[in-house]
């Protein structure tokens, strides 16, 4: 299970901008955080940029950010 939905309502942004500022869909969003679709590691790391965060806070399982 991830974190991501729990991250961005911290963040407080909404997931439009958040999908615009990556350059995705918003439903790509909705799919990562539903876990029906995975995030490729570059768009984990443009995610933890926007949302000041660490790929550890997105994906608990994940040791090393």
């Amino acid at each position: 299970m991830n974190n991501i939905k729990k991250v961005i309502w911290k963040s407080g942004y909404r997931k439009n901008y958040i999908a615009e500022k990556i350059g995705v869909p918003p439903s790509h969003i909705s799919m990562w955080i539903s876990e029906d679709r995975k995030a490729s590691p570059e768009r984990v790391r443009m995610l933890c940029k926007i949302l000041g965060c660490k790929a550890a806070d997105l994906y608990p399982e994940v040791k090393n950010g």
